[in-house]
């Protein structure tokens, strides 16, 4: 098969779970014989044409506005065209368009009535929920017109979880549309340390935006230092929010025991020398560091929003914290760095759970599957 991948996000950049996402479809695909190619946007670096084997990689120039506004964005006006093109030169069997709210989704759904070929949408987030914010009320406007019109473009849907399924739904797809797969994790990188941590460190990686959550896990720490003084915090990611949260930590006097390690290239290796992970997010599709820390044997502490009820079962591999709540969330840190065995015991589950349902190769297989079958549908048989 000729596969065309759409995505804003790609390596070299990084930071977020996307990138990751399609890039192991994308290599995966090309390991089993298809040939790939992949449209992005340049907004960290990176060649703006290259090919290996049956895999090309084109990034369009782009503004990453990320920084200016404090969510991730980026702006091009190049994707419809050079959509076009390769439509024209490639002549994909399929398109694999990523997420609701990029510029290469929006220009697959501008295009799609002059095409025959089949489109798949892969949703990574879910109904954004929570309290009122200006981000909040404008992304639901986004949804409501230009998401509509992107869902209502594509022959079949994937959602990273079943909360992303349905929020496909609510969406106006329909449901004999719509099916979960979800995000995988290599298991040859992610794996249990040899050795248990000797300091106490909660880690929490993944970007520094607000609906990740940072500043309610930088909020708990005092709660946890005045009964384990020892602990270490470590974040790991930078984005719009590092210079409040740094400030946070100074006002709130923790900060010989709170470590900004900014972008890392090192997480499996920051994960075992961790004791418990922390994802205190606001919204969630199948948060992928989520699932690298439960390959890692950590026990999970986070909230229920998104996919992550469905990794995460409360007081059994890890616990479920109410949004925003970080005197909830610090006394979780201390049930987990109170009781080194019940800790162990989250963790083994963490790591059979992940073993027996989220490695990258059931991932590829499903997706493969549908391909095919989207494919052999389109040809007519």
């Amino acid at each position: 098969m000729r596969i065309l991948m759409l995505t804003d996000y790609f390596p070299p950049h990084s930071g977020g779970g996307v990138e990751v996402v399609v890039d192991q479809l994308s290599r995966g695909m090309v390991e089993r014989g298809h040939q790939v190619s992949v449209l992005t946007l340049r907004t960290r670096g990176g060649a703006r044409r290259e090919s290996t084997g049956n895999l090309t990689i084109s990034r369009l120039p782009a503004i990453d506005l990320t920084g200016l506004i404090g969510v991730q964005f980026a702006a091009s006006v190049h994707p419809i065209p050079a959509l076009i093109s390769e439509l024209r030169t490639f002549k994909p069997d399929l398109i694999h368009v990523h997420n609701l709210f990029f510029r290469n989704s929006e220009a697959a759904a501008l295009i799609a009535r002059f095409r025959s070929t089949p489109l798949l949408l892969t949703m990574h987030l879910g109904d954004m929920g929570g309290r009122f914010s200006v981000v909040k009320t404008l992304t639901t406007l986004y949804e409501k017109t230009v998401g509509r019109c992107i869902v209502r473009s594509a022959d079949k849907i994937t959602g990273v979880s079943a909360a992303v399924a349905a929020h496909a739904g609510a969406l106006g797809a329909s449901s004999s549309l719509v099916q979960v797969i979800p995000n995988g994790v290599d298991t040859s990188i992610f794996h249990p340390a040899e050795k248990v941590p000797k300091t106490p460190t909660v880690l929490a990686v993944g970007r520094l935006v607000p609906n990740k959550g940072m500043d309610t896990l930088v909020k708990s720490v005092p709660e946890v230092l005045a009964r384990i003084p020892e602990a270490k915090f470590v974040i790991a990611g930078d984005g719009p929010m590092d210079s409040s949260l740094r400030k946070l930590v100074e006002s709130l006097g923790v900060r010989d025991s709170v470590e900004f390690l900014g972008h890392r290239r090192d997480v499996p290796d920051l994960l075992r020398g961790a004791t418990v992970f922390a994802r205190p997010s606001t919204l969630e599709g199948m948060p992928l560091t989520v699932l690298e820390a439960m390959a890692t044997g950590l026990p999970v502490i986070a909230t229920p929003v998104g996919g992550t009820p469905e990794l995460i079962t409360d007081g059994q591999n890890g616990f479920l914290i109410p949004v925003g709540d970080s005197h909830a969330l610090a006394g979780a840190i201390l049930d987990v760095l109170s009781d080194p065995g019940r800790s162990s015991s989250m963790g083994q589950r963490n790591l059979l759970i992940v073993q027996n349902e989220y490695t990258w190769e059931l991932v590829i297989n499903r997706t493969e599957a549908l391909y095919q079958e989207m494919v052999l549908k389109e040809a007519g048989g």
